[in-house]
This record gives C-alpha cells, structure tokens and sequence, in this order.
C-alpha cells in the first residue's frame, strides 16, 4: 500500500512537473534572445505592409526593392515623413513606434505603440492599420515570396521572423482587440492565438 501512494504522488509530480514546462502563450521565444518585445514589431511589420498594399498595389518588400533593408529609420512617421519612407525611399520612419505602455507589454498578450495623431486622423488610413493589426498574417507578406526572407527589414526582423511569430502556418496570433488612445497616441493591441 505505501508503495501504490509513493508512485501515485510520483505520477502526480511528474504531471505538474510537466504542466509546468509547457510553453505558455505568449511565448518568450528565446530564440531571439527573450526580446519583450516581438509580437508588437511582428504586428507593426504586418500594419506597413498593409499600408505599402493600399498605397501602391504591391507588397512592402517588391514595393521597397532593397530599400526595404537599408534604409536609416528615426521616430514616428508623420504625413511628410512617411512621403520620404514609402513614396520617395530616401529616409524610414516607424508607422507605430517608441517605447510600449507599461500596462501593455508582450508578456501580458497586448502590443503598444505610438503613432502620429495626425496621419491617424484620417478614417480609411486608420482602418487599413487596425484590418492589419487585427489579423496580421492577413497582411504580411509569406517568406517564400520575399528575395532575401532572413535579412532583417528595417522595421527590425525578417520576413521569416514575423511570420513565425505570428505563427500564419498554423493557429495564427490575431488581435481581440486593437484600442486608440487618442489622448496618449498609443494604440493598444490584445492579441491571442487560434485554436
């Protein structure tokens, strides 16, 4: 009898052991060095692309060519900045950038981002963005069909990279909700995984 419970309590500790190994969601994906923040550059990667889709037809990276990984990017793009990112290539510009809202942080499932009150004042724009953020892999562009799918874009990682975050070859991540605070100029992103 003593020997029936010590294998019952070893058969429960290995169940708990194991439950507790399980990879929650989201996941820290420490094969980028545990950065706080991939899921928000992943959904920001899928919001420009989307915006490339609508400005021009093409996606980001035939639009782009090798500007795509050369360009030199500062701040947040304004109306005239985001001009010299995407129509003229001379200069990037993060479409959502600067540093997260501390009530909404990666480990938490939500993404946050600044943008640019004005560029975000028009109505069709800030739709594209948030049909973008709301179902990224809808919007990013698969690695197979990018020339150089590894090399870092400048919007941080690789064509690869986001599509593997967001996990668009299985249970995709997808937004629960996308919130403009517009006192603030943040967006927030709530994000789970399909089932």
């Amino acid at each position: 009898m003593p020997l029936r419970r010590s294998l019952f309590a070893l058969m429960i500790g290995c169940l708990v052991g194991l439950a507790g190994c399980a990879r929650p969601f989201p996941e820290r994906l420490n094969w980028y060095g545990e950065h706080p923040g991939l899921y928000t550059m992943a959904f920001r990667a899928a919001a420009e692309e989307a915006v490339v889709r609508s400005m021009t037809g093409l996606g980001y990276y035939e639009h782009m060519g090798d500007a795509a990984y050369t360009l030199v990017t500062t701040g947040v793009c304004t109306r005239a900045t985001l001009e010299t990112y995407l129509v003229r290539k001379e200069r990037g510009c993060h479409l959502l950038g600067g540093l997260p809202a501390p009530d909404c942080l990666n480990v938490d499932a939500c993404a946050s981002a600044h943008y640019d009150p004005e560029l975000f004042s028009d109505p069709e724009f800030r739709r594209i963005v948030t049909e973008a953020l709301q179902r990224p892999c809808d919007h990013l562009t698969s690695p197979d069909q990018v020339k150089y799918w590894g090399a870092p874009a400048r919007f941080g990682m690789s064509a690869d990279d986001n599509w593997r975050i967001l996990l668009c070859e299985g249970k995709q991540v997808f937004a629960t909700s996308v919130e403009f605070d517009e006192p603030n100029a943040i967006v927030r992103i709530r994000f789970e995984r399909g089932r």
